[in-house]
């Protein structure tokens, strides 16, 4: 485990040290017996409900939404983390992937292979790289 980021009553949320792509945390139930994955992204202020393991218990929906809305609170915290612990060595998931989001004003943001390319002003702009507070 990279460290808590955060707890909310009994659910640690944390980021997996020996993890993957898609950039994700970890919510564990202990009590309960469950764990649930939420994604989230570098590009939009968008997560979301990735995978779901239980042993015990089930989360009722809205534990899961109050789940989802705290991590898209602490999102800041969330890519900081996935950035030191991943970063460099996955390159926060986006490589060979096609990712399309609404951004900042409307702004269409498209990631495909070979890096990501945002449009402004009708124009298609190259990243190859993205790194956390980058554009």
């Amino acid at each position: 485990m990279a460290g808590t980021l955060f707890w909310i009553d009994a659910i640690q949320v944390f980021i997996g040290a020996e993890d993957h792509p898609p950039p994700h945390v970890h919510a564990v139930h202990s009590g309960e017996g469950w764990m649930a994955r939420f994604r989230f992204s570098f590009l939009s202020d968008v997560t979301g409900l990735y995978r779901f393991r239980r042993r015990g218990r089930k989360p009722t929906t809205a534990t899961l939404n109050r789940m989802a809305e705290a991590i898209e609170a602490s999102l800041p915290a969330c890519r900081e983390t996935w950035w030191a612990t991943h970063g460099s060595r996955h390159e926060v998931g986006l490589i060979n992937r096609r990712v399309e989001t609404r951004g900042h004003r409307g702004r269409r943001r498209v990631s495909g292979e070979g890096g990501a390319q945002t449009q402004q002003g009708g124009g298609w702009h190259r990243v190859s790289r993205l790194r956390p507070g980058q554009r």
